[in-house]
């Protein structure tokens, strides 16, 4: 389901399996009638109509407050209901994108936060996209089994006296996949490097003789969100 909430700017989309109400003061709990109450359609029904469930939320002030949109050809205007400071509504879409607005107070308003546009009178309208919206499919992960560990990959052998006189390496094998020890590229245009695994993050790597016996090299890789950055650098080590 999505969610979207329109009383922050930042706000994002939102993936739940429930609506979400906003906790009430016990000043603002409303007790809805019964012809509401008959109206409503449940959560459970509308997961079960063929669409994505999308709840629209207006936390603007009003006392009344309806919604409109493209959805319908902008036939009718559906009340939203009110959950403390906030008016909601829970609607099943197909895929696409969509143009609405909401009617307070008898008179057409918008949220300025969220992606809007003009009609060729100048009215404002809000534009919704659920093109990018990828389906949970609970089914296929409830009913997905992983595959058997064959039995030829298991083994109960002693361990002889090579094992035991092995020396341990130096360093441990992951942090050997670095930077300064990939092969330089002679092509003209080197090919992209692959993502540095995040064992390797934040270590500082020394590496000598690449450039002679007098020069040493320093590196070391951060991360900033999906970025990577490795700095180099090059000393020489004589005096």
């Amino acid at each position: 389901m999505l969610k979207f909430d329109f009383a922050k700017k930042n706000c994002g989309v939102k993936f739940n399996k429930v609506p979400v109400v906003p906790l009430q003061r016990p000043d603002e709990i409303q007790i809805p009638s019964n012809s509401w109450m008959q109206n409503t359609v449940g959560y459970e029904e509308m997961c079960n109509e063929q669409g994505i469930p999308t709840m629209i939320s207006w936390s603007y002030g009003g006392k009344e407050v309806a919604v409109e949109g493209s959805w319908d050809n902008w036939k009718t205007r559906v009340p939203l209901q009110r959950s403390g400071k906030d008016y909601t509504i829970m609607k099943v879409l197909p895929s696409g994108v969509y143009q609405y607005r909401f009617i307070v107070d008898g008179e057409w308003r918008y949220i300025p936060d969220f992606p809007w546009a003009q009609d060729d009178t100048g009215k404002a309208y809000n534009i919704l996209d659920l093109q990018d919206y990828v389906p949970e499919d609970l089914e296929s992960i409830s009913s997905f089994e992983p595959p058997q560990s064959p039995e030829s990959s298991y083994s109960n052998m002693q361990l002889g006296s090579d094992d035991f006189a092995k020396e341990p390496p130096f360093v441990p094998p992951h942090l050997q996949m670095t930077l300064l020890n990939m092969p330089s590229s002679y092509m003209e245009i080197p090919p992209p490097l692959s993502r540095p695994q995040h064992v390797v993050l934040n270590h500082l790597y020394m590496q000598k003789g690449k450039g002679g016996p007098a020069l040493v090299a320093l590196g070391s890789t951060h991360r900033f969100l999906a970025k990577y950055v490795t700095v180099v650098l090059y000393k020489s080590l004589q005096r």
